[in-house]
């Protein structure tokens, strides 16, 4: 495995970053995020886990050591009564729309952004490395524009062993590759031995931010900790005149409402934005999952 290519220099020089993400398919940066930002909705989502019996009793909850014995994971009725409240959280919405980021994407579209408000958390257990995200491509569960971006981000800083992310640059020049049904979040995976690529990864810290394209493959390591829980968001960003799915205006999982998610938040700025664009809607295919017999 090789180190991630840190963009952080070339961050306002929007010919670079085309460059490095045609190259790469994907730009890296180094403390690009106000630590405090991230750490606020790592806090908020801590006290979720920690009300549902998540993190061990008498333990410092910002320490996000899991309570022994406890190894859930996505699609588990425990985890996600847990993340029906981390979708209602206000601040987990709000840092998608990041000044910092958001600059930056502008300059790699060169046009206005759309801000998927399909975000998505994720609680990933020590010693559970069964249920690790597979190398995938999110094109097949996005759709819509290839050109979307997945800002992946960890709340906290995350060193290998804690289990962060992986990406195989260049990887999103092979176009759409076939799928298999795999384990882990998605359910779906991609072969990779036979593209001689290199994975690379890095010990990230909390500000950082690696940015893929849609077609670049990539993967959840496993979290190698005796006890700790890693947590991390993923939030999707494209060029507001590009196509969009209808699921990708849709909460992630779907099982609550978008009123029912907004209840009780003190500002209405990150309400229902996306209606105030005039969005070019298309539709979404079954068809990469039912080749996986998905």
């Amino acid at each position: 495995m090789v180190d991630v290519q840190n963009s952080t220099e070339w961050r306002r020089d929007a010919g670079e970053l085309r460059r490095r993400a045609a190259r790469d398919g994907y730009l890296f940066f180094g403390g690009l995020l106000p630590p405090q930002a991230i750490l606020t909705v790592r806090r908020a989502i801590l006290a979720v886990c920690a009300g549902h019996g998540f993190l061990a009793p008498g333990s410092d909850p910002e320490e996000a050591i899991a309570a022994p014995g406890v190894r859930c994971r996505e699609g588990d009725p425990e985890y996600m009564a847990v993340y029906d409240e981390i979708q209602r959280l206000e601040a987990f919405h709000a840092l998608a729309h990041a000044p910092a980021l958001l600059e930056v994407l502008e300059r790699l579209f060169g046009e206005e952004v759309l801000v998927h408000p399909r975000n998505i958390a994720r609680v990933m257990f020590p010693q559970n490395n069964r249920f690790a995200t597979p190398a995938h491509q999110d094109f097949v569960h996005i759709q819509g524009c290839e050109e979307t971006y997945t800002a992946w981000i960890p709340l906290g800083d995350c060193p290998r062993e804690l289990g962060g992310l992986e990406v195989l640059p260049g990887s999103h020049r092979f176009g759409v590759r076939p799928t298999h049904a795999a384990e882990g979040a998605g359910g779906l995976g991609v072969e990779t031995d036979s593209l001689g690529l290199a994975w690379a990864g890095s010990d990230f810290r909390c500000g950082d931010v690696l940015l893929f394209q849609s077609l670049c493959i990539h993967r959840g390591t496993h979290n190698l900790t005796p006890d700790r829980l890693r947590l991390s968001v993923d939030y999707r960003y494209q060029a507001a005149s590009q196509p969009v799915v209808p699921g990708s205006l849709l909460p992630h999982y779907n099982r609550l409402s978008w009123d029912e998610i907004y209840a009780g938040w003190k500002s209405g700025t990150y309400q229902y934005y996306w209606k105030r664009l005039p969005l070019r809607i298309v539709e979404w295919t079954r068809a990469y999952h039912a080749a996986a017999g998905r």
